[in-house]
């Protein structure tokens, strides 16, 4: 068929056909003796495929990545995911900027007058927002230690600085102070392999997961089906505001910086309900300025000592209690804590 037939088909025009052709989307058979394009069958379903990610929020680079295995359902849903955790990202960065933009006009109007500084100042809290997010990267490839260490790989980040029993005790006292119930609407974040998913699973409570490693995700998915699986970062989560009844985390916020951490705690606060429950535990100084009591376990891996920014428990607690959060903490050992907050 030709071009306008296939537009047709697919609801598109023939001018976007033609430009997805020339972004290298799709193939068509050119005719020797007059150059006209043919669409057959295939064409117009991978056309199809195109027009409904489009439609769906992808780039045309997103777009032409994930179409690259289309015959591997797995490598497909790993792309489309990454692509949905990206848009996220711009929606709740768009967020953002209206929100600082309202906030800023109505003070324009209640005072009758324009103020470049406070233009300024809203768009630096915006671009420092946005340079927090992009500067954190996977330093420990956590890919490639999932691949290698499978159900194990948390744990084996974490060796040097806590032995088995503390992680699991860890875990369990997690699971304790969240206490989920059947049916609640839970979040946990940077899960891993799902060594805490599958204690919160058990519970019945509705559950979703955030991991950005594509390779944890995979182990996670096979270990706990039945849980809502998204990849996605602490600091631009992948789901609705004010939706969940609790949130975990274990072992996590080590991987942020501490100005990252505040901000992954605002995102906490954006998607929990009021009179949600939020129990984080992990790597813990007391103070600003201290370091957790226990030292790495071999003086071989300072380099993964220095990798990591173990949270400062005041630091934490007092921007909880600041945003209006009943907040009590309890220690595990002596460079383990574990904070537990109720939104009120």
């Amino acid at each position: 068929m030709k071009v306008h037939e296939a537009a047709a088909k697919v609801g598109a025009s023939p001018r976007a056909l033609r430009f997805y052709e020339e972004k290298g989307l799709i193939a068509p058979v050119k005719q020797d003796d007059n150059g006209y394009r043919l669409y057959n069958d295939n064409d117009v379903e991978r056309l199809r495929w195109i027009v409904a990610l489009r439609e769906l929020g992808l780039s045309i680079a997103q777009i032409k990545n994930a179409l690259a295995s289309i015959d591997k359902p797995s490598a497909f849903l790993e792309k489309v995911d990454a692509a949905r955790g990206k848009l996220y990202e711009e929606w709740l960065a768009a967020s953002q900027m209206l929100r600082a933009f309202d906030e800023t006009l109505a003070r324009w109007h209640q005072k009758e007058n324009i103020s470049l500084d406070e233009a300024e100042a809203a768009a630096e809290n915006i671009r420092s927002i946005r340079s927090l997010r992009d500067k954190w990267s996977d330093k420990w490839d956590f890919d490639g230690i999932a691949r290698q260490y499978g159900t194990h790989a948390p744990l084996t980040v974490l060796q040097h600085f806590i032995s088995p029993s503390a992680y699991d005790a860890a875990l369990a006292q997690t699971l304790e102070w969240l206490d989920p119930q059947m049916e609640e609407k839970g979040l946990e974040l940077g899960a891993g392999s799902g060594n805490l998913t599958m204690l919160l699973a058990e519970s019945g409570a509705q559950l979703t997961i955030v991991e950005q490693s594509a390779e944890m995700l995979a182990i996670l998915r096979q270990r706990v089906p039945q849980v809502t699986a998204r990849r996605g970062n602490m600091l631009s989560l992948p789901v609705a505001s004010s939706h969940y009844n609790f949130i975990a985390t274990s072992f996590a916020m080590q991987y942020l910086d501490r100005q990252q951490q505040l901000l992954a705690l605002q995102e906490m606060d954006r998607v929990l309900l009021v009179g949600g429950r939020l129990v984080i535990s992990g790597l813990m100084a007391i103070e600003s300025g201290s370091q957790p009591a226990d030292e790495p376990k071999s003086r071989n891996h300072e380099e993964a000592a220095h990798a990591i920014t173990p949270s400062t428990l005041s630091e934490l607690t007092g921007w909880l209690k600041q945003h209006h959060y009943d907040v009590v903490s309890r220690h595990i050992t002596e460079s383990i804590h574990i904070i537990i907050a109720v939104k009120m």
